[in-house]
């Protein structure tokens, strides 16, 4: 993930305290579903749920009986994770892409555009490489990536933002199609318990993958594609699909 500027937070360190909020309107059960049903034919049961915010799909997972690891980058996000959860919960520190997972594991997850943050050259592959020295021979990995229409269409160099009554946020967006990398500079007001607001500034940072460096990644990593869907359904990516989502199985 891309290191703070002067005067703007890491990814996440502001966003840990809403996040759930923010992200409420992620289909998290339609997401497990798809994710559970794979697991299931690959004979999965152990997961490690890689970039795992606030743990929903880690809570989910573990409600429909996987045993589940979920490791993030963000001591924010795990704290509220465990607050959720319990502090018994597994939960690891680790910053990707390369990383000790924390043991063998018959398949990992990594969901709602995560792997985009692997922006900078030959992170993917190095993601890759860690997951697959992760897994069990025949163990899967799912993850999602904006594809090139979403990053250069849908967010592009614009801007966003909303009033949700505890917070407020104005999201600004940079393209840059020489690197095919958008920077996202999110500024967040978070209600306090006197009343009052509190402003934070955050950088993020991600890029879409070409057809060939998503190829190359697989080959050099020993993982092969297997299902390549829109957005956890059983569709085909088209040209107009903005979430791809991949089943990738070590050989």
């Amino acid at each position: 993930m891309p290191e703070a500027r002067a005067g703007v937070e890491a990814p996440y360190a502001e966003l840990a305290r809403v996040y759930d909020r923010w992200t409420a309107e992620n289909p998290y059960d339609r997401w497990a579903g798809f994710v559970e049903q794979r697991l299931k034919q690959h004979g999965a049961r152990r997961v490690v749920d890689l970039c795992c915010g606030t743990g929903s799909m880690t809570r989910l997972l573990r409600r429909r009986g996987f045993d589940v690891t979920g490791i993030d980058g963000s001591e924010g996000m795990l704290t509220q994770a465990r607050a959720l959860e319990g502090e018994g919960a597994d939960y690891l520190l680790r910053t990707l892409p390369s990383a000790d997972l924390g043991g063998m594991y018959d398949a990992a997850l990594c969901t709602f555009d995560s792997v985009n943050y692997m922006a900078e050259d030959g992170e993917l592959a190095e993601l890759l490489r860690s997951v697959a020295n992760a897994l069990r021979s025949g163990g899967i990995f799912i993850f999602d990536v904006n594809t090139q229409m979403k990053i250069e269409q849908i967010f592009g160099s614009s801007h966003f933002g909303d009033d949700l009554d505890d917070f407020a946020y104005v999201w600004r967006n940079r393209y840059d199609a020489s690197t095919r990398s958008i920077e996202f500079l999110i500024t967040l007001f978070t209600r306090n318990d006197d009343g009052s607001f509190s402003r934070g500034t955050e950088h993020h940072r991600q890029r879409w993958f070409t057809e060939d460096e998503i190829k190359a990644a697989c080959a050099e990593s020993g993982l092969r594609v297997v299902e390549d869907l829109d957005d956890y359904t059983e569709r085909g990516v088209t040209a107009e699909t903005m979430r791809r989502c991949l089943v990738l199985v070590k050989e």
